[in-house]
């Protein structure tokens, strides 16, 4: 009789799969948190429709398309949304259309939720956790605040008066609208900008119920999954010994 053949220990990141980029395949998350920082850190500077601020978003939807190049038919529906938003978002200059606006923001938002859900999956499917792990783990908090500027964009958009700080006044309402969102993420609540309308009050609650429960149910995710990658990392080599 043949005996049967040993194990051998297999990084989750190693086999076949498709890729757009194949080098970079396993930094698509640090490649879209970096860019998602850069505009983070840099989007006050410039004024929604210069060149540097269309560059900044420009990056961060082309690094969002990147992170679907890992199955073919999230490829396609990542080009379906993804080009058609650097479109609209290269051309802010071109047309000044409430209705261009609001495609805009219905594209953003599908594309972003569909990011979030790819990254979800592989984060709580991952049988061994990996540098990779992580940075989907980051790359998801991160994302999430830039999905409640859009959820936060419309009641502005129906009322002015949804919150204690004139938002439409400023120069950038949007850069305003990010830092209330990421304040209310991360629950530290400075109290410049606060919500007045109750719908602006209720998305406020579930963001900051949604970043502290992310926290503590992705923090005891990943360090059980580590734990048990230890474990079977040692019991496959010790098998192989």
């Amino acid at each position: 009789m043949t005996e049967p053949q040993e194990e051998k220990y297999i990084h989750p990141d190693s086999g076949p799969r498709f890729s757009l980029f194949g080098v970079a395949t396993r930094s698509r998350a640090f490649v879209l948190l970096f860019a998602l920082l850069i505009q983070l850190l840099f989007s006050g500077m410039f004024h929604e429709g210069q060149i540097l601020a269309i560059l900044l978003r420009g990056s961060v939807l082309i690094a969002a398309i990147f992170m679907t190049a890992d199955k073919k038919n999230h490829l396609i529906v990542g080009l379906v949304l993804g080009i058609p938003a650097l479109f609209l978002v290269s051309t802010f200059h071109s047309f000044d259309n409430e209705i261009r606006d609001w495609i805009t923001y219905g594209i953003l938002l599908c594309l972003y939720l569909f990011i979030i859900y790819l990254m979800l999956t592989q984060i709580f499917n991952a049988r061994i956790i990996t540098l990779n792990t992580i940075g989907l783990a980051l790359c998801t908090y991160i994302l999430l605040g830039t999905v409640w500027v859009l959820f936060y964009t419309p009641v502005l958009a129906l009322n002015p008066e949804a919150f204690t700080h004139p938002i439409l006044d400023d120069p950038d309402p949007v850069h305003t609208l990010t830092y209330f969102s990421y304040v209310t993420l991360a629950t530290l609540g400075y109290g410049d900008i606060s919500p007045v309308s109750n719908l602006a009050r209720n998305l406020a609650i579930i963001e900051a119920v949604t970043g502290t429960l992310f926290l503590a149910v992705l923090i005891s995710r990943l360090v059980g999954g580590y734990s048990n990658s230890g474990k079977k990392r040692k019991g496959i080599r010790r098998d192989d010994q």
